[in-house]
């Protein structure tokens, strides 16, 4: 009678870890999704290169905590482009992982991958900064 105890008390944990792990992956493929979605059609970039190359004026926007936080991934995007590291190993740095909300952090992903993938020399430090400040306030929802 032990025996079958033991093996009905193993077969129970089994089928509960493949119940957490089908749920899991489920989570998973969602997520998954709701990224891809959320790449394919992002909704705070610009439309055209034209819009993109525009010249930027003399007056640089007020600094808001999350144009801080844009102007920080930029320069790390730079940095690693610059160190040859991959585009995902910046995308698991904690400014850009660790957002809460969905929308901020697809956010900081799109200015991520685009000084990631910016050609050409790099900006000076003044021009990426007023770049950076003029898109945030284009593109970012207000505070």
């Amino acid at each position: 009678m032990g025996v079958f105890l033991r093996w009905g008390v193993f077969g129970i944990i089994v089928v509960a870890a493949l119940i957490y792990a089908y749920n899991a992956s489920k989570d998973l493929s969602e997520r998954r999704q709701q990224s891809k979605a959320a790449v394919s059609s992002p909704e705070g970039e610009p439309n055209s290169q034209e819009e993109q190359d525009q010249p930027v004026g003399e007056a640089v926007p007020e600094a808001t905590p999350q144009c801080e936080e844009e102007l920080q991934v930029a320069e790390l995007a730079l940095a690693a482009r610059r160190e040859n590291q991959p585009f995902d190993r910046l995308s698991r740095h904690q400014l850009i992982a660790f957002q809460t909300d969905p929308k901020r952090r697809q956010r900081l992903e799109t200015v991520a991958r685009k000084w990631f993938e910016k050609s050409g020399a790099e900006p000076e430090a003044a021009d990426m900064r007023q770049v950076v400040l003029r898109e945030c306030w284009l593109f970012s929802p207000a505070p």
